[in-house]
């Protein structure tokens, strides 16, 4: 019975069947194929109906769109930076108007003739394929930065002159973060701390300081009594310079906190090696500023701080109880006398 109801479309001639059908028809049967047999060659994002009745203005011109966007780039530029004038702009969004219309007139697209619902289907696809298009990518240029602002406050001159009158009033110097220190000026800081028995912390981080520099500090540390805290973190210092700072703390009984981290040259195994075999005849530092590569060396120097830290406890607390003894001693003597009057 099917077969007999399908029969009757058997002879029907489908070209003087699409022929017959107008524009708007055919329109209306390509968008139905569409629907019901999409292409695969087609993106999904385009495989959805067209269900917009605007026309459009002309075929994808990339000269032009790269255009718009210098133009229009450079207008929010100008106007962010100093400010447009009106009269300007609008010059200039003229010009870029008869521009488009010139793109657009040169590159627009000639009638496609009706050779069935398949081809126009086909060139339809065509002119809707996306074509890459790389972003421009303007910034507006940083504001300017002033070299001479560095965020520490401290005058050089007048520190160092001061470390050399040997200030007690001076506990600290702080020159992190001063790009425009040279080197033969941290070598005077170090040259003049030599005899300086007031500042107590010297921190030198993120000043460019090179290995002379470190030599220069090992000096001091062999003849300085007072300083307690050494920062030296993130400068130009090898291991020739790491290794002469770690020399001079055998025979340093003040010093208590080292600093080095983040050097531009890497120590090396064996230089932490010799740095742990060194450090092992120190008994006062208790804090080291310093990330092992190796686990050898890194486990044993915490044994080293934690042992020089047990070793201060105790005599702080041998300190403590002889204070106690003598407040003993001088009560009994006191209440003795005080029996005897």
């Amino acid at each position: 019975m099917v077969d007999s109801k399908l029969s009757k479309y058997e002879d029907i001639d489908e070209d003087e069947l699409l022929a017959s059908l107008s524009a708007e028809e055919l329109a209306e049967l390509e968008k139905e194929l569409s629907d019901i047999d999409p292409d695969s060659n087609v993106p999904i994002g385009l495989r959805q109906r067209d269900q917009t009745d605007k026309t459009p203005t002309g075929t994808f011109s990339r000269e032009a769109l790269m255009k718009y966007w210098e133009n229009e780039t450079r207008r929010l530029l100008e106007d962010e930076l100093g400010g447009a004038s009106p009269k300007l702009v609008k010059e200039e969004d003229e010009e870029e108007e008869e521009e488009e219309e010139h793109q657009d007139n040169k590159a627009k697209p000639e009638p496609l003739m009706n050779s069935g619902p398949m081809t126009s289907r086909v060139e339809n696809l065509t002119l809707l394929k996306p074509q890459r298009v790389e972003p421009m990518r303007l910034t507006p240029p940083p504001p300017p930065v002033d070299p001479n602002t560095s965020g520490n406050p401290i005058v050089v001159d007048d520190a160092l002159q001061r470390v050399l009158r040997n200030d007690p009033e001076l506990t600290e110097v702080n020159l992190n973060n001063i790009d425009d220190i040279s080197q033969e000026t941290l070598v005077r800081f170090a040259e003049a701390l030599r005899s300086n028995t007031h500042v107590r912390t010297f921190s030198l981080a993120n000043t460019r300081a090179d290995d002379p520099v470190a030599l220069a500090i090992a000096k001091m540390l062999k003849q300085n009594s007072s300083i307690i805290s050494l920062n030296i973190e993130s400068n130009y210092v090898s291991g020739k310079g790491v290794m002469a700072l770690v020399q001079a703390l055998p025979g340093n009984n003040t010093l208590t906190e080292l600093r080095f981290h983040n050097q531009r040259h890497m120590c090396g195994g064996q230089v932490e090696m010799e740095m742990v075999k060194i450090l092992r005849e120190n008994y006062t530092l208790i804090k080291l500023g310093y990330q092992f590569n190796l686990p050898g060396p890194r486990m044993s120097m915490t044994g080293i701080l934690t042992r020089n830290q047990d070793r201060q406890r105790r005599h702080l607390f041998t300190e403590i109880g002889c204070l106690c003894d003598m407040k003993s001693y001088v009560r009994f003597w006191s209440d003795l006398l005080k029996y005897y009057h």
